[in-house]
C-alpha cells in the first residue's frame, strides 16, 4: 500500500500512524522492529539537527536500509524542515514525505513557499507536509512561542497550498514539560469541519491515552513523538551504566529497550481505529 492509500484509509477508519525521531542506527532499529512485531505502518523521521548530527547519507542510508528489509511499511519523513535546501534534497534523495515549517513566516510567505515545495514534491512522487500556527517548545532547531492554529487561515493556506497533511497548534508543545499543556479539542473539531483534510500532531510524547484517541476521532492521521522517545534511550543508558557494564553494545541493547516498549505502547493506542476497536 503506497504512502498516500495509507493516509487516506487512516484517515476514513479513523487511526493514526506514528511518528517516530530517530538519530541512529539504535533508535532506527529499535522503531523498526517494533513496527514489524506490531505489523503496523509507521514515520521513520529524522530532523536537520540529527541529519547534522549524523550525516546526511549516513542516517539516511541506515533508515533506508532498514525500510527495504522491512515486511511492513517504513515511511522516511524530513521532520520540521526549514531549511529550503535542505527540503530540496531531502525530496531528490528518495524520502517518502517532507515537511515544511515556514510557521513563523507571514502567511502569504508560508503559503507561497510552501506551494512552491508541494509542486516539487509532487513532481518527485514525494508526500508533503506543511505547517500552520506555531507549535510552542523547543526541540532540535525548532524554538517558539505557542500559537494556535486560526480556522480561517488555515481553510485559506489549505485550499492555496493543498498539502496531503497539515499540522497544526491546538497547544501541543515541544519538549519536556507538558504539566500544564492543555489540548484544545474543540478547536481541532473546528479545523476539521473548516477543512476536511488529514491533519498532524506534533509535540505529542506523554498524553494521556484518550487524549490520542480523540484527536484521532478528528482527523489526526500522523502523531508526532520525540521527547518520550530521548527519555527512555537515556533512561536505559543509565540503566546499563548502573550495572558496570563495559561494552558499549550492551549498554546500548538496555537504551533500545526503552525505545522499543514506548513505540509498542504508541502502536497499539494509535492503530486502535473505530473500525478494528
Amino acid at each position: 500500500m503506497t504512502l498516500k492509500e495509507t493516509i487516506q484509509k487512516a484517515y476514513l477508519d479513523k487511526f493514526a500512524l506514528g511518528g517516530f525521531n530517530v538519530y541512529n542506527l539504535e533508535t532506527a532499529r529499535s522503531v523498526t522492529e517494533m513496527v514489524n512485531k506490531k505489523e503496523e505502518p509507521a514515520f521513520l523521521m529524522v530532523s536537520e539537527k540529527s541529519l547534522e548530527y549524523a550525516g546526511f547519507e549516513e542516517l539516511t542510508g541506515i533508515v533506508k536500509t532498514l525500510r527495504a528489509q522491512s515486511k511492513t511499511s517504513i515511511f522516511l519523513h524530513l521532520d520540521h524542515g526549514g531549511s529550503l535546501d535542505i527540503v530540496k534534497k531531502c525530496i531528490k534523495s528518495g524520502f517518502d514525505s517532507v515537511m515544511f515549517d515556514g510557521s513563523k513566516l507571514p502567511l502569504d510567505q508560508n503559503i507561497q513557499l510552501s506551494k512552491d515545495l508541494r509542486q516539487l514534491a509532487h513532481r518527485n512522487g514525494v508526500f508533503f507536509e506543511a505547517e500552520i500556527g506555531h507549535i510552542g517548545g523547543s526541540e532540535d532547531y525548532v524554538t517558539s512561542a505557542n500559537f494556535k492554529t486560526n480556522p480561517a487561515e488555515a481553510k485559506m493556506f489549505y485550499d492555496e497550498v493543498k498539502p496531503d497533511m497539515l499540522a497544526v497548534a491546538i497547544g501541543n508543545v515541544h519538549g519536556y514539560d507538558v504539566k500544564n499543556e492543555q489540548l484544545d479539542f474543540t478547536l481541532l473539531a473546528k479545523l476539521q469541519d473548516t477543512i476536511h483534510a488529514p491533519l498532524v500532531l506534533h509535540g505529542c510524547s506523554n498524553r494521556a491515552k484518550r487524549e490520542y484517541q480523540v484527536a484521532i476521532s478528528e482527523g489526526v492521521v500522523k502523531v508526532n513523538i520525540d521527547t518520550e522517545l530521548r527519555q527512555a534511550f537515556v533512561e536505559g543508558l543509565h540503566l546499563g551504566l548502573r550495572r558496570r557494564l563495559k561494552d558499549p553494545r550492551e549498554i546500548l541493547a538496555f537504551a533500545s529497550k526503552g525505545i522499543s516498549k514506548c513505540v509498542e505502547e504508541k502502536i497499539e493506542i494509535f492503530s486502535c481505529s473505530k473500525l478494528k476497536c
